[in-house]
C-alpha cells in the first residue's frame, strides 16, 4: 500500500530548501563576483598589452587568473611573460595550459600556438640536469624545488647554486648554463686525477774539455764541371686534312649506324603488317591483284624489301666509314713542325 507523505514531513522538506537556498546564494553570488572582478583585470590586461607595456599586463592576467582561473588568462599570462624576459615562468603556464582537459574555448590552434611559444622560451634559458639517488631533495639558489629524475630543471641563463640532500648527507654544486644548454650536475664527486709522478732528474757528469791545436788547411782543388747531355725534343701534331678526314668519317659512320637499326625495324614492322594481313587472306591468297587488301599486301612487302635493303645499305656503309676513320688516324702520317735542343740553359731550334 503506498503512503501518502504526511503534511508534517512536507513541511521539512520546504524548510530544508528554504535553507539550502540560504546557504548557496551567498557562494554563487561570490564565485559570480570573482568572475566579474576577473573579467575586469582580464580587459585591463589586454589593453596593457595592446600598448606593449608586458610587465603591466602579466601582473593584470596574474591576478585575473587568481580571482578565476580561465585558460584566456592563463594563456596571455604565459605570452605576457615570455615577452616581458620571464621565460622560466611562462614555460610552467604553457604547460599548464596545453595540459588542460579538452574545453570548448580552447582550440587544437591555440594548443598548438603555445606549444610553439613554449619551445621558443626553451632556447632562451638553460636548464640543469640533475644526477642523484631517488628520494634526493634539491634546492636551487637556496629555495627548494620540485625535481623529477630525467627532467631538467628549467633556470635563467648564468650561474646557480644546487644544494643536494640525501639523508643526512648534503652536497653543493655550482653550475652556470647557457641560454640553449642543458648543464649537468652530478651527486657522485668526480674523481680525482692521478698523482703526477715524481721524476728526479739524474746527476751531471762534469764534462772533461781537451783543447786539440787546429788541423792544417786542407787546398781542395775545384771539381771540373762536366758538360750538360744536349736534350733533343721532337714536336708533332695531326694535319689538318688528317683532322677533318678522320672526324668526317666518323661522323659518317655514327650517322650510319643509326639508321641502319631504324630502317631495320621499320622493315621488320612491314613484314609483320605484310604476314598479318596474308593471315587474314587465307589459303586461297589474292585472287583478285586489285582489291584493297591485295594492294596494301603488296605495298607492305615492297616496304619491307626497301627498308631491309637501306638498313644492309647503312649497315656496309657505317662499317666502311669507321674502317676509313681508323685508317685515317693510324696511316695518315703527322707533322714534325719544330725540332728542339738545349743544353748548358741554351735552347735552339731549327
Amino acid at each position: 500500500m503506498r503512503r501518502t507523505p504526511s503534511v508534517t514531513g512536507l513541511a521539512r522538506l520546504a524548510a530544508l530548501a528554504v535553507l539550502a537556498g540560504a546557504l548557496l546564494a551567498p557562494a554563487a553570488a561570490l564565485a559570480g563576483d570573482s568572475k566579474a572582478e576577473s573579467d575586469k583585470l582580464f580587459r585591463e590586461g589586454l589593453q596593457l598589452f595592446e600598448h606593449k607595456d608586458f610587465d603591466g599586463a602579466r601582473a593584470k592576467f596574474t591576478e585575473a587568473y587568481a580571482k578565476f582561473p580561465s585558460p584566456n588568462s592563463l594563456l596571455n599570462l604565459a605570452r605576457s611573460e615570455q615577452l616581458s624576459s620571464h621565460c622560466v615562468d611562462a614555460i610552467a603556464h604553457y604547460r599548464a595550459y596545453v595540459a588542460l582537459p579538452p574545453n570548448p574555448r580552447i582550440s587544437s590552434g591555440d594548443r598548438g600556438s603555445a606549444v610553439l611559444k613554449m619551445n621558443e622560451c626553451y632556447t632562451r634559458i638553460g636548464r640543469i640536469d640533475v644526477k642523484a639517488p631517488l628520494g634526493a631533495h634539491v634546492s636551487l639558489d637556496g629555495l627548494a624545488v620540485s625535481w623529477n629524475p630525467g627532467e631538467p630543471i628549467d633556470v635563467p641563463p648564468g650561474a646557480h647554486r644546487i644544494d643536494l640532500a640525501v639523508g643526512n648527507a648534503m652536497k653543493t654544486r655550482s653550475v652556470s648554463p647557457n641560454a640553449g644548454e642543458i648543464a649537468q650536475v652530478d651527486w657522485e664527486d668526480p674523481a680525482p686525477p692521478p698523482p703526477t709522478p715524481v721524476v728526479t732528474p739524474p746527476t751531471p757528469v762534469p764534462e772533461v774539455k781537451t783543447v786539440e791545436p787546429p788541423p792544417p788547411p786542407v787546398v781542395v782543388a775545384p771539381p771540373t764541371p762536366e758538360p750538360k747531355p744536349v736534350t733533343w725534343t721532337k714536336t708533332s701534331h695531326w694535319p689538318t686534312g688528317k683532322v677533318v678526314t678522320a672526324v668526317g668519317l666518323g661522323v659518317l659512320a655514327v650517322g650510319s649506324f643509326i639508321a641502319a637499326p631504324s630502317f631495320l625495324a621499320a622493315s621488320l614492322s612491314n613484314a609483320r603488317d605484310a604476314d598479318a594481313l596474308a593471315t587474314k587472306l587465307g589459303s586461297s591468297g589474292c585472287t583478285n591483284a586489285q582489291s584493297p587488301d591485295c594492294l596494301k599486301l603488296a605495298g607492305e612487302r615492297s616496304d619491307q624489301s626497301t627498308f631491309g635493303a637501306l638498313s644492309a645499305t647503312f649497315f656496309v656503309f657505317g662499317t666502311l666509314f669507321a674502317v676509313g676513320a681508323i685508317v685515317a688516324v693510324v696511316a695518315w702520317p703527322n707533322v714534325h713542325p719544330l725540332v728542339s735542343a738545349s743544353r748548358d740553359g741554351l735552347l735552339f731550334r731549327f
